[in-house]
């Protein structure tokens, strides 16, 4: 049986003899069939298998982004709930009812006010306080004729309006709002002060019907003009500091006129005050001014800061017997004669003369040079030398 078996083998191998090799495959033959499946196995490892692999993990990364940005959209959609409801939680942080209803003063200073409150109970309210708070615009809520004062400082104020009602008001304070004009006023008529400091105001004007008034301060404004003032005869304290005002002007008629403010403006010169003979302080620092010999007629002055200027000489002010104290400091002064100017001055205890050029050139002996020129002197720039 079992050569039976052989004898057909050989048969067969002789018949295809083709299929001979097959009996012994040489060593070539399986390095060659070796290398043709070693090679595709290698390339795709190389570039088939990280190809598919990173395909799928942008399918993965893709999925996962959407994932993101749907857990994204959701947490931002319940950030705006949460801040709508905080908006509305942490706004308008006052009581009234804490307040006797015949209380004159009412204040809500820092309360997170974003609307005038209904106020009607207040039947004796003379001074109400809305002072750092969140108000935009004001209300027919105002219309309380009792009030004398009203404070609004620091809010986010646009336009003036529905004052009309407050017809014994006697001092407004619209400072660090966002005012462009100033209007809504004329209701007023016993204005004795009103403040709109740090808003964006550029003219004056809206002020005809307050004629009462005694303090007018816009300092830190876009004002290029002094205008619209000449009306205010009982005026006795201006404050138009940090401005764009190149002179003074149209101040002719304001002769009750004791302080005059105007630091940080573009003034070059003191002309147009010749009249402001009641004037008691001065405050002219950081400018271009050159002289202060336009101070002739200004003898009642205790005050005059014109620190931070162009000043060389100090001619124009021995006639200032009840000057007490003068900001000269920052300026150009280089001879030492020119401080025995203010020597006769009796009155005169400060004088700051810090970094003009007496000063730099020898600083070690600088107060004591003042001391000599001024003996009457007892504080020389911050600090007391008697």
């Amino acid at each position: 049986m079992r050569n039976s078996r052989r004898k057909f083998w050989f048969t067969v191998l002789d018949r295809y003899s083709r299929l001979a090799f097959f009996r012994k495959p040489a060593s070539g033959t399986i390095a060659v069939f070796g290398f043709l499946i070693v090679v595709p196995l290698f390339m795709y490892s190389v570039g088939g298998y990280p190809m598919l692999h990173k395909e799928r993990f942008k399918g993965m990364a893709s999925d996962d982004s959407n994932i993101t940005r749907s857990n994204e959209s959701m947490d931002a959609e319940t950030d705006v709930a949460h801040k709508e409801n905080d908006k509305r939680l942490h706004r308008n942080l006052f009581d009234l009812n804490e307040f006797d209803i015949e209380s004159e003063t009412v204040d809500l200073n820092q309360c997170r006010v974003d609307a005038i409150p209904d106020l009607s109970r207040f039947n004796q309210l003379r001074e109400l306080c809305l002072r750092q708070n969140l108000l935009a615009s004001l209300s027919d809520q105002l219309a309380i004729p009792t009030l004398t004062q009203l404070d609004l400082y620091d809010n986010q104020i646009e336009v003036i309006s529905n004052l009309d009602a407050l017809i014994n008001l006697e001092i407004l304070d619209l400072s660090y709002n966002r005012i462009r004009r100033i209007e809504g006023l004329s209701a007023l008529c016993n204005l004795k002060r009103i403040y709109l400091v740090h808003n964006k105001i550029e003219k004056i004007g809206g002020l005809e019907s307050l004629t009462q008034l005694e303090v007018l301060e816009i300092g830190d404004n876009r004002i290029k003009k002094l205008e619209n003032i000449g009306h205010l005869q009982h005026l006795r304290e201006l404050y138009i500091g940090k401005n764009k005002i190149q002179k003074f002007e149209n101040l002719e008629s304001l002769v009750k006129l004791t302080v005059l403010s105007a630091p940080a403006n573009r003034l070059t010169e003191l002309s147009g005050i010749s009249m402001l003979t009641e004037l008691t302080e001065l405050h002219i620092s950081d400018q271009g001014i050159e002289s202060l010999t336009e101070l002739t007629t200004q003898k009642k002055l205790t005050i005059i800061d014109a620190a931070n200027n162009k000043i060389t000489k100090l001619d124009g002010l021995t006639h200032l017997n009840q000057l007490e104290d003068i900001w000269l400091n920052d300026n150009e002064i280089s001879d030492w004669n020119e401080l025995l100017k203010l020597s006769k001055l009796s009155a005169l205890r400060t004088i700051y003369l810090e970094r003009n050029p007496i000063y730099k050139v020898d600083q070690s002996s600088y107060r004591r040079k003042v001391m000599l020129c001024l003996p009457q002197v007892t504080q020389i720039d911050a600090t007391l030398c008697r």
